[in-house]
């Protein structure tokens, strides 16, 4: 069976929000999202594009108070437990876990050491393979602002497994012979930060909706030759996340 345990692929993207109320209108307005509560996890929100789960949200409590809005990005390994050791061990900081979803897989939320959060993951079964082209409220691709490349590159080829490629002119990790995320200098007195990317129908469009429910276009637009245009955006509590439309929709 085709199954998506291919260590490196990101999987799943979560936003750790203080107000579910308000990311639930923004995010639904932006992108046409739904949210549902899973029966098995009343403390936990999912985002729906049609019948599809495409990620999830949970609010933080009280002791992450000081702790931004923000999109958390999964990626598979083949045992959380020695990645997050390896993260440790290269200077990284583990903010929750090693531990495990019930009837979903294991998890750990790690900050690397140049201050980008992400999540290690291992799914508890074979599952089926997601297509391989999203359609619009679909996840399809991420960004890893570095401050240090170098050592960027140093820390996930140890830690997830990636191999450093290239992909018209950008940087990119790999995972075996598919690009799993690109890689870029971050901009001059910003932090490091990973950047995921959502389907839109109409760039433009999209922007205006980002505006007219609160939150800041802060890149109009970029365009990737042969592929789309995104623009980067940032939520009414502080998210950052790209809108991207397909060259081929």
């Amino acid at each position: 069976m085709t199954t998506n345990q291919q260590a490196g692929k990101f999987v799943w993207r979560e936003l750790m929000t203080h107000d579910a109320e308000a990311s639930t209108r923004f995010y639904s307005e932006v992108f046409g999202w739904k949210v549902k509560t899973p029966k098995e996890m009343p403390d936990y929100q999912e985002f729906y594009a049609g019948e599809k789960a495409v990620g999830g949200m949970m609010v933080m409590g009280p002791e992450m108070k000081d702790v931004p809005t923000c999109w958390i990005e999964y990626v598979t390994v083949p045992d959380v437990d020695a990645a997050t050791n390896t993260a440790k061990g290269l200077g990284a900081n583990v903010v929750a876990g090693p531990m495990d979803i019930p009837n979903v897989g294991r998890f750990a939320t790690v900050i690397d050491p140049q201050g980008a959060a992400f999540a290690l993951f291992k799914f508890g079964a074979d599952v089926p393979e997601t297509s391989p082209q999203p359609g619009v409220g679909h996840f399809c691709w991420e960004q890893l602002n570095a401050t240090d490349l170098p050592a960027a590159h140093d820390f996930y080829t140890k830690v997830v497994g990636w191999s450093v490629g290239e992909f018209q002119g950008m940087t990119t990790y790999r995972a075996g012979d598919a690009s799993a995320a690109s890689v870029m200098q971050a901009p001059p007195g910003a932090p490091a930060h990973w950047l995921t990317y959502v389907v839109v129908d109409a760039l433009g469009a999209a922007r205006d909706r980002v505006k007219r429910m609160g939150g800041t276009v802060m890149v109009e637009e970029i365009p990737v030759p042969t592929i789309g245009t995104f623009a980067v955006v940032r939520d009414p509590q502080g998210a950052t996340i790209c809108l991207f439309e397909d060259v081929k929709k």
